[in-house]
């Protein structure tokens, strides 16, 4: 699978999961593959650009890791999952653009898991329709294009 492909595919799952469309994110999930090259690239993209949205004026550390902690907090299963440093490390990068400390303790998986719980997380705080998460992931598109 080429790199094109894998971004494509993880648009696909993320667009799916955005418009709760379940089935249709099981289906495609199932063509991913965490050992590709690239694996990631395009679900982080699109992270990165809805914690920008969600932060348009950048946040401070102790926001980021208030926003963590209150996601954390809202989860009914699962929080025990994911490590609150390494997130608060993952809306750095998205913020950033750069690896900052924390993300980089997440394996591809549980990288990519994070994206996908966050980003559907802010799409759904900020409102956004069927058109402006579509725009989302075509910016993204663009921004990991090969």
């Amino acid at each position: 699978m080429t790199t094109a492909t894998t971004s494509s595919t993880e648009l696909d799952v993320l667009g799916a999961l955005w418009a709760f469309d379940f089935i249709g994110f099981a289906q495609k999930s199932a063509a991913l593959d965490p050992t590709a090259p690239g694996y990631g690239q395009a679900v982080g993209a699109a992270f990165g650009l809805v914690v920008r949205r969600r932060f348009p004026r950048g946040a401070a550390a102790e926001e980021i890791g208030g926003y963590v902690a209150e996601f954390l907090g809202s989860l009914e299963a699962g929080a025990e999952d994911f490590d609150p440093a390494a997130l608060e490390g993952l809306f750095a990068e998205g913020l950033h653009g750069a690896t900052a400390a924390g993300g980089e303790r997440l394996g591809p998986e549980p990288r990519m898991q994070a994206h996908l719980v966050l980003s559907l997380r802010m799409v759904r705080e900020l409102g956004l329709g069927p058109d402006e998460q579509r725009e989302l992931l075509a910016e993204a598109a663009r921004a990991t294009a090969v």
